[in-house]
């Protein structure tokens, strides 16, 4: 006879994973218990040597899918002679760490087929779930995760639901988030005076739908708003209430084959649409799309995504819908800036010029979760772009344990702080852009919630060192002692978190970064450790005329790149607005200097006449990159027209002119898309000679990728590649955003002593 202890951490709690455990251990004859506790699940089994022996490698075999053993510790123990079969304990909170709370999950198959079965007695019913989907991080208040610690609490289970909850083996044998039609919750459908109408609400917004009316429906981490892309006047108001002229929409499609009549989807675009997490994908629009898909995104992409919750679902499956929707626009519901809304109340306060039918329920939401937002590539791998519902709260595993517990602000676009204790992580859901009071006013309580939920004190906050950030502002205010940092090495400490890494050289590319001389940064060639870094090169600075007003209307970068005397016609630069913008340039009057790759990506897009005047963040570069992703390659490699200078300063040892490439765009006739896919492949050959360059003067052939930049998808393919055959070995985000949506782990990582 044995008994063994089995400690396990991940993501093992609200996944079914103690009745796993409980159905193998039974299948075994063992006796013991299973019990959640705050950080973990403990195990204990006890039986035959063989029986005990198989028991992990059993479990291994039928772990749930949502479940993930990360650690698993295990060790002998005394035999009891007490034993009475197996069990599941009640849980226990004795122990302190960062608990293992899940993700939300997406409706599972067994749900979605009980769901539409007239003989099911959760036939219609919005809110099924077992162990295997339904809400996880957005309901949760407390640890461990059982029911009375969630937003389910008001809901007591009915006595069928409890018969379910009860019986080993039942699907929903200790599911948490178990209900039905008889114990709710339960959905409504109200106008915009918050008047409840009359029948049921999905039939009412399906309806609605049909008149090209626009529905607000609250899902697992929030609202969205819903239209009928085929609705030009749906589709007008909606890009008018959202102040959203040109920005894509994303499009939910009702299943995967209705996904592949739009984009061009490989197998990992699949893989990734119907996984766990549900993200949107971002993938190339198919050649011949509907008309009406220009509405949706006039770029060469789209973003698209799956049903994950039995509401959506029933908005494509209900079977009174006389015309089935094959595609719906699903996008955050929520003002221009602000965070995604998540009380029926504000929304009806907040959205009630857009929104005709508010589809509603009464479980809270505790934590707001905006729909994740992924890209993958052939040799650069999948990358997030927006890290929130599905990926949060999964914590971020570090190789070495951080002193104390950490707070990582970030920064003040696509903000989301970071906790750190020990070696985990937590990255807080995608907030939004600092600038507006309703984001700001997120970010705090985010950061109090999170420190509640984990019972936590800073020890530490680190910051960005932008004098004028609000970030910064909040945490100058905090009682914990605090330290800031620099943004593109904070760019460069978020890669070098996720794999472990003490040293590296960094190409941190981005749009805007408060440098240690005062100036933009944001064409970076570092060499860092977890202490501090070197700048050893970057892109020549260059004037941004205006301050804001350039990053707005890019011919004005493009003019100062160029050279304030030179006489061609610059996209977007009027005549009349000429001389002026020449004096702000040759006087330095309201011209910030910049060495942001960003801001060169903006230029060329404005001289190639893809742009004239920005709508919103990155809309000439994902222009650029959609047409070049079109062009052919003509197979070599371009000439250098990104050429190496001397540096200015002791510390730079080369900075690189953009200008020679901006005139070749601007003078070269062409297909644009040619000219476009030069400016990526110039741009690769340059980084990978800067890179050269690093190497021969530090020796290391580590080299992190990190930064804004790098969420464009063709510079990765055409980077990676070229780096690798020159000997570098090559690290990038993974679980963790390139942009500012990562920097807070960056910050984390930063050892201070």
């Amino acid at each position: 006879m044995l008994r063994r202890r089995f400690t396990f951490q991940g993501t093992v709690q609200g996944v079914g994973f103690r009745p796993a455990v409980f159905r193998v251990a039974v299948s075994l004859g063992l006796d013991g218990f299973v019990q959640n506790r705050r950080s973990e699940v403990v195990a204990e089994v006890q039986g035959e040597n063989r029986a005990v022996a198989s028991f992990l490698e059993t479990l291994r075999s039928r772990l749930p899918k949502a479940a993930r053993m990360e650690t698993v510790r295990q060790s002998d123990i005394a035999i009891r002679e007490d034993g009475r079969g197996f069990f599941i304990r009640e849980s226990e909170a004795d122990r302190y760490s960062f608990p293992p709370i899940p993700p939300d999950l997406p409706l599972c198959a067994d749900c979605a087929r009980e769901m539409l079965d007239p003989r099911n007695r959760r036939y219609l019913y919005p809110f099924i779930t077992c162990t295997q989907c339904g809400p996880r991080y957005s309901i949760v208040e407390r640890t461990p995760f059982d029911r009375e610690n969630t937003s389910l609490r008001p809901f007591p289970q009915c006595p069928a639901c409890m018969r379910e909850f009860s019986d080993p083996a039942d699907r929903r044998f200790h599911s948490q988030t178990n209900s039905c039609p008889e114990c709710g919750p339960r959905l409504s459908c109200v106008d915009a005076a918050g008047m409840v109408m009359d029948g049921d609400p999905i039939p009412r917004a399906i309806s609605a739908l049909a008149e090209g009316k626009i529905i607000a429906l609250q899902g697992i981490g929030g609202f969205h708003l819903a239209a009928d892309p085929s609705s030009p006047s749906g589709m007008e108001r909606l890009r008018r209430a959202k102040e959203r002229e040109r920005k894509p929409f994303a499009l939910m499609a009702r299943d995967l084959e209705e996904a592949e009549a739009l984009c061009v989807l490989g197998s990992r675009e699949k893989e990734l649409l119907g996984s766990a997490e549900c993200p949107i994908v971002i993938a190339p629009r198919k050649p011949g799309a509907p008309s009406w898909l220009q509405k949706v995104s006039d770029t060469e992409t789209l973003g698209v995504m799956l049903p994950y919750t039995p509401l959506h679902a029933l908005l494509f499956f209900h079977p009174v819908s006389r015309v089935p929707y094959r595609h719906l626009v699903m996008t955050s519901g929520n003002m221009a800036s602000e965070p995604i809304i998540t009380d029926p109340g504000e929304a009806r306060e907040k959205l009630s010029d857009v929104a005709d039918v508010f589809l509603v329920h009464d479980r809270r939401i505790v934590f707001r979760t905006d729909d994740s937002v992924v890209r993958t590539g052939a040799s650069s791998g999948t990358f997030l772009m927006r890290r929130s519902r599905g990926y949060v709260p999964r914590l971020v595993r570090l190789s070495s344990e951080v002193k104390g517990i950490i707070l990582g602000v970030g920064g003040d676009l696509k903000s989301a702080p970071s906790l750190a204790r020990g070696r985990d992580v937590h990255l807080c859901p995608y907030n939004g852009d600092l600038d507006d009071p309703a984001t700001l006013a997120q970010f705090d309580a985010t950061i109090d919630q999170t420190l509640a939920l984990y019972g936590a004190a800073p020890d530490l906050v680190v910051h960005d060192m932008h004098p004028l950030y609000r970030s910064s502002a909040w945490a100058l205010e905090r009682q914990a002692p605090r330290v800031a940092i620099q943004h593109h090495f904070a760019h460069a400490l978020s890669v070098m978190a996720e794999h472990g890494l003490e040293e590296a050289l960094a190409l941190s590319f981005d749009g805007t970064g408060y440098g240690t001389d005062g100036t933009i940064w944001g064409g970076e060639f570092l060499h860092a450790t977890r202490r501090g870094f070197t700048r050893l090169g970057s892109f020549a600075p260059f004037a941004l005329p205006g301050g804001e007003a350039a990053v707005k209307h890019p011919g004005r970068i493009a003019l100062a790149i160029l050279g304030a005397d030179q006489g061609r016609d610059i996209p977007g630069v009027a005549a009349d607005q000429r001389p002026l913008l020449e004096a702000m340039i040759k006087n330095k009057v309201n011209c910030p200097m910049s060495t942001s790759l960003g801001r060169i990506f903006d230029a060329a897009a404005a001289v190639l006449g893809l742009v004239e005047t920005v709508s919103y963040e990155g809309e000439g570069p994902i222009r650029m990159e959609g047409v070049a992703l079109r062009a052919a390659s003509t197979g070599s490699e371009p000439e250098a027209l990104l050429p190496f200078l001397a540096a200015p300063d002791a510390e730079r040892r080369f900075i690189i002119d953009p200008a020679p490439l901006i005139t070749r765009l601007l003078e070269q006739q062409g297909p644009v898309g040619r000219r476009a896919l030069l400016f990526h492949e110039c741009v690769a050959v340059a980084a990978r000679e800067g890179a050269r360059r690093m190497r021969e003067v530090t020796g290391i052939s580590r080299i992190a990728l990190s930064g804004g930049v790098f969420q464009n998808l063709l510079l990765r393919e055409l980077l990676i590649p070229l780096l690798i055959q020159s000997g570098f070995e090559v690290f990038l985000n993974q679980g963790v955003p390139p942009g500012d949506g990562g920097l807070s782990v960056g910050q984390v990582w930063y050892k201070k002593d």
